[in-house]
């Protein structure tokens, strides 16, 4: 048998895009993220649990330490350093802020937490709205 759950997550978090972009998603904005973590395996525990959704919550508190209410912009930014003088919560990235990245952070955390010789990321899933997301899976190695 092959497994996968999924747990969910939600953020509130602000960005800009302004790396080789020129739209309106340059203005700062705000979203409600929304985030699924995939896991996968094929042995269950002596619970016979992949994983106790419990356990999860090492993800839940990563995010609201790091990502909720947070401005989340690229490191070139001009308004990275007016931020940072206000003493706003800020996250600073080496891409755009997009949602492909901001579920690739996600997604190297996650495997920080979880991954063992039974469990592994399946994908993380960001979602910025209710009709856009993006979803990476880890590189295969």
């Amino acid at each position: 048998m092959h497994y996968i759950i999924t747990k969910e997550f939600t953020f509130e978090a602000a960005h800009r895009l302004i790396r080789n972009y020129a739209g309106k998603c340059s203005n700062n904005h705000g979203h409600s993220y929304r985030v699924k973590l995939h896991l996968a395996g094929d042995t269950l525990d002596e619970k016979d649990m992949l994983l106790d959704f419990n356990e999860t919550k090492e993800l839940r508190r990563w995010i609201n330490n790091n990502l909720d209410h947070t401005t989340i912009l690229w490191e070139k930014d001009p308004m990275v350093e007016m931020m940072m003088s206000f003493g706003n919560k800020l996250v600073v990235t080496n891409k755009n802020p997009t949602s492909e990245h901001i579920a690739e952070l996600i997604l190297e955390q996650a495997q920080t937490l979880f991954e063992n010789s039974r469990v592994k990321v399946h994908s993380v899933e960001v979602s910025e709205s209710s009709s856009a997301s993006a979803r990476v899976y880890p590189s295969k190695n």
